[in-house]
């Protein structure tokens, strides 16, 4: 028998056919596809997990690119590389999810333990959203770099501390430098953090609460606030930086044109038409960006 062999992949997906990445019982997740691609292929055992990912998603996010590994016989990588993995998974993953790109990794490589993970969030999407200028959303998303207790800005997890670093938080632009929405850094993330933060962000931007409070409860976390958390369909995953990853992040940083524009969203009845629009220029987006990787010789 071959020795095993550590493999490292790029995958991206749309979230809203999954109940969330990590694997559950009789429900469709990303992780369950691939292991399920993974035996089919024969690279693993039925009844075994053999898949890790860099970061859990929820139901209904997206993501441009997690990373995800496991193991096979070296025999399999040394008969086509990356290509050949690459192809071989697609060709039995549903469509919306695609691998696209895959390295071997090192013997005692840990999925989990990325340098940082990015994350995108639409605001502009969200109902309710108003013109908020640039300087504004710079200036609220300012507050949240740093490390910081988010015990008022996610939902806590026996076990998990809710102290965590942002290493950057910024407005997210079109090409014209609308608000889109904004993006956030951290070496990781607690529970639905991304989504409370958007949440707080569209109170400010309506004049629903001040910049004060949101900052007050972020420095004394242990006064209790809520100020909602936004839903999980305007979310992405964007960007993982591992730092034995480096083919992976090499290819996630050739340029791309992201194709969405910051238009006004209708209003009253209007407004579900304009949203299912809106998502499906979304869901184009992230399938351009795989083609574009996926179509390079």
């Amino acid at each position: 028998m071959s020795a095993a062999v550590r493999i490292a992949i790029a995958v991206g997906y749309l979230g809203h056919g999954y109940s969330g990445s990590q694997v559950q019982p009789d429900v469709p997740t990303v992780q369950g596809e691939i292991e399920a691609a993974l035996f089919r292929l024969n690279w693993s055992q039925r009844g075994t997990h053999p898949v890790t990912l860099s970061s859990r998603t929820d139901g209904g996010v997206d993501a441009r690119m997690n990373i995800a590994s496991f193991d096979i016989s070296s025999e399999i990588w040394e008969s086509g590389g990356d290509r050949a993995i690459i192809t071989a998974l697609n060709d039995l993953l549903p469509t919306d999810i695609r691998v696209w790109a895959a390295q071997l990794a090192p013997p005692d490589f840990q999925t989990r333990n990325a340098s940082s993970r990015t994350y995108l969030y639409r605001l502009q999407a969200l109902e309710g959203w108003p013109d908020a200028s640039v300087d504004d959303l710079n200036s609220w998303c300012e507050i949240f770099v740093g490390e910081h207790n988010f015990l008022n800005f996610c939902r806590p997890q026996e076990g998990r501390s809710t102290i965590k670093r942002v290493l950057d938080c910024k407005p997210w632009l079109d090409s014209a430098g609308n608000i889109l929405g904004f993006s956030i850094e951290a070496e990781g993330f607690v529970w639905n953090q991304v989504r409370r933060i958007a949440s707080s962000l569209l109170g400010l931007a309506r004049g629903k609460w001040t910049l004060q409070e949101v900052r007050s409860a972020l420095e004394n976390p242990e006064i209790p606030a809520d100020f909602g958390r936004s839903g999980p369909e305007w979310l992405t995953l964007w960007r993982i930086d591992h730092p034995h990853s480096s083919h992976l992040t090499s290819i996630a940083d050739q340029e791309c044109e992201l194709p969405l524009l910051a238009e006004p969203p209708a209003t009253g009845r209007a407004f579900r038409l304009w949203a299912s629009k809106a998502r499906g220029e979304q869901d184009q987006m992230h399938q351009s960006m795989w083609l574009s990787h996926l179509s390079v010789p």
